[in-house]
């Protein structure tokens, strides 16, 4: 949303650790949910050593032991967007490949570097909001902006930006989920959390939400928020109390899906609060 561009994996610029090109940032082969890492470690090396991958019959050529659900995962996150192919065409030519080569060997690479022959393919369509979905389930968040994937565009009557403004005040705003963390209050060790999202401008904002609130209206996992609140400020940090919060539904169950999974408490240590 600002600053550099994420980029998803690519068979001939990612490395198995995640790459900075200047303002460029591909993501590495370890963030593949799935991927074996010989795999991602195996891309790289093969790459430095014969130069990059010519095509998709190339890679799998230069890539022995590699198995369809292993190229599948690859290829749903774009890694072979070079060949101007779409995700379609490269799942088809990839299981007329792996149809054709049942007998291949798995620790032997090709002594003569021939393309295969090519077929024609149908026309085959997609959704741009598919990559994203793909993006979601391989390797836990979307490369593009995620407020694309809101069923809603309504994001309030405030920005992370304003809140100064509005000190004292009631407002709703729509945030992402970045992080949360559990805590408890000192006198009752009443359990309670604070929270930090990013807005639909990319600008980042803090939450709290005291016992009532968090029993009343619990996180429900990663995703879009809908919070209603009291904007306060201590030693200048400004903040909203929440008294009331909605998980926002996505444009697709799919994506719904993805984003069902429970945030879990935060690794640092849990704080007592003074209530």
């Amino acid at each position: 949303m600002s600053g550099a561009t994420i980029l998803a994996p690519c068979v001939n610029n990612s490395n198995y650790l995640t790459t900075i090109y200047g303002t460029q940032i591909y993501i590495g082969f370890i963030h593949l949910k799935s991927l074996e890492q010989k795999i991602g470690n195996h891309i790289e090396q093969e790459r430095n050593k014969n130069g990059p991958y010519k095509s998709l019959d190339n890679f799998l050529r230069r890539t022995p032991g590699i198995g369809l659900e292993q190229l599948r995962i690859l290829i749903r996150l774009g890694s072979f967007r070079f060949t101007g192919k779409t995700k379609q065409q490269l799942l088809w030519e990839s299981m007329l490949f792996f149809n054709k080569t049942r007998s291949r060997p798995t620790s032997v690479e090709e002594l003569f570097d021939t393309e295969h022959k090519s077929f024609p393919l149908p026309v085959l369509k997609r959704n741009n909001l598919e990559d994203a979905f793909d993006e979601l389930e391989l390797l836990g968040f979307p490369l593009c902006n995620p407020f694309d994937l809101l069923l809603t565009q309504n994001y309030g009557d405030t920005t992370a930006c304003e809140l100064p403004s509005k000190k004292g005040k009631a407002v709703r705003i729509v945030g992402y989920v970045v992080t949360t963390k559990d805590a408890f209050t000192m006198k009752n060790h009443d359990h309670m959390c604070f929270g930090t999202f990013y807005d639909a401008k990319g600008e980042v904002f803090d939450t709290v939400h005291f016992p009532d609130s968090a029993l009343k209206f619990p996180f429900r996992g990663r995703g879009f928020y809908q919070l209603h609140g009291k904007v306060t400020e201590d030693f200048g940090v400004y903040a909203i109390d929440v008294a009331r919060m909605e998980k926002l539904p996505m444009v697709s169950k799919r994506a719904d899906h993805a984003f069902a999974e429970v945030v879990t408490p935060s690794h640092t240590q849990v704080r007592e609060i003074p209530v």
